[in-house]
């Protein structure tokens, strides 16, 4: 523990023996016990956010050192989702916690999306830390279109602003916001040494500090065949390993006229399905390699259980499921990301079922560090939801549609409940899609225009339509049961 928490346990043991010592000659005490108050003068925790960019949730299994050292020490939670599943709209509710309707980024591009359309940039969650007392910091990719903006000045609230603003799917070069060039790196390898250069300036301090390292893998070039690149050290990992994808009877879906015409699509190539598949879980070994040696960074700093880390994804994405490949639809492959946190508090080993968005990271992020967030939190933290079931039994899902200027950016938006996926097309009332998880696990019918299931559509609409507007507490609601399929 680094030197302000030894100073911080020193003064607690010296005021509880004043009040042990008070008490006996009749001086009123300090409302509360000493532990309570021992709890709000805890020196206030590190927070190292790790991001992928477009990994599934099932492909955690593939990063064996962090299964070691984040989901052995901490837990992972397996009904975690990014309600908004795409670049930007996600990325822009990990820095203001809010949903699109509320930030204004809807999508990657056009009129809706990109960095262009986040609402009072400023107003960050970098910005809260950092009035709480928080040095901070933010390396790699940002916004969508952040690098295309030109920027002369970092968002306010960063002490280290490291943003990437070229090349930053190409893995091997880029160019960073304070003008450094790199070339011939594997961008993995980049972000490591940049971020650990960073950790190694913070742990000087007695502050402490809040870190967003996002990476990569195991999103894809954009050049042909535009798939991820690995380190030639991977290059024959996962050789024999068959796509989990391929065992599912969602992949290559053989009936899909159930669905709204813009869902129905082509069968995918199987042999190209397999070479993403081994193309995104080798480059993200690398990454699995950087966690690793973060954690170790940390440890040797003193600062590791002072720390929580957090490893997550702005996305998901659908390797043949639905005959999809790719993300911004609401099917669970794509709404699914792994979520594990390890620090004070996080019991080594476990698993936790309750639903938690991305969304609620910032609300949680703000939680730990004692801050004032400059806006209304759409979400709730983490340590306020888990083993509550009445906070909400509801949440938010929706996609983007750059083209959509008729119904401002969507295209379809909806609600996810323990039983059903429900979304309507942007702009109608009788195109849509609907679930049924507790009959249907692999979303192979849908059920909206079922006579069946009026009820539960009727309801599910009222849903949609009431959090589509919401903002603040207003986005966590319990609605009661969902009335049962005739």
């Amino acid at each position: 523990m680094r030197a302000r928490g030894v100073v911080a346990a020193v003064v607690l043991v010296l005021v509880a023996m004043a009040m042990s010592t008070l008490a006996g000659v009749g001086v009123p005490s300090v409302s509360g016990s000493v532990e309570e108050r021992a709890g709000r003068r805890a020196p206030a925790p590190n927070i190292v956010v790790f991001l992928t960019d477009d990994m599934r949730a099932d492909e955690l299994r593939f990063l064996p050192k962090t299964r070691k050292l984040l989901v052995q020490q901490g837990v992972r939670f397996t009904n975690a989702i990014s309600p908004h599943p795409m670049c930007c709209p996600a990325r822009a509710e990990l820095v203001t916690g809010q949903y699109g309707q509320n930030n204004g980024v809807r999508h990657n591009t056009g009129r809706w999306g990109g960095a262009k359309s986040l609402e009072r940039p400023d107003q960050n969650v970098g910005r809260w830390l950092s009035a709480a007392g928080y040095r901070t910091s933010y390396h790699g990719k940002y916004l969508n279109g952040y690098e295309r903006m030109q920027p002369r000045r970092e968002p306010a609230g960063w002490t280290f602003w490291d943003a990437q603003v070229s090349g930053i799917y190409t893995y091997q070069r880029g160019r960073f916001f304070n003008g450094d060039r790199v070339r011939n790196e594997y961008v993995t390898t980049t972000m490591t040494r940049r971020s650990h250069e960073t950790l190694g300036r913070f742990a000087k301090g007695r502050a402490p500090f809040f870190m967003v390292v996002n990476h990569v893998a195991p999103h894809g070039t954009l050049t042909r065949p535009q798939l991820p690149r690995w380190q030639a050290k991977y290059r024959r990992a996962y050789l024999r390993v068959r796509p989990p994808s391929f065992d599912k009877p969602s992949f290559n879906e053989q009936r899909i006229g159930d669905l709204p015409r813009g869902l129905r699509t082509g069968k995918v190539s199987r042999a190209r399905m397999s070479r993403l598949f081994h193309a995104r879980v080798r480059a993200l070994r690398s990454v699995d390699d950087s966690i690793a040696a973060t954690v170790r960074r940390l440890a040797r700093l003193g600062e590791l259980d002072d720390t929580y880390l957090v490893l997550t994804s702005d996305n998901g994405f659908a390797l043949g499921e639905h005959r999809l490949a790719s993300k911004n639809y609401l099917f669970d492959e794509i709404l699914d990301v792994p979520l594990v946190v390890r620090g004070p508090g996080f019991e080594p080993g476990t698993t936790d079922d309750t639903p938690v968005t991305l969304v609620d990271l910032v609300a949680t992020f703000v939680d730990w560090a004692d801050a004032r967030p400059g806006r209304r939190l759409d979400g709730v933290s983490i340590e306020r939801l888990r083993g509550r079931r009445g906070v909400r039994d509801t949440i938010l899902v929706q996609t983007g549609d750059q083209k959509a200027d008729r119904t401002p950016g969507w295209d379809y938006r909806g609600v996810t409940t323990d039983r059903y996926l429900f979304g309507l097309r942007a702009g109608s009332r009788n195109v849509g899609i609907l679930f049924d998880r507790e009959r249907d696990p692999y979303a192979l019918r849908n059920r909206f225009w079922d006579r069946d299931y009026r009820a539960v559509r009727r309801e599910l609409t009222r849903r949609t339509r009431t959090l589509s507007r919401c903002s603040g507490a207003a986005c966590n609601q319990v609605f009661g049961p969902v009335p049962p399929p005739r």
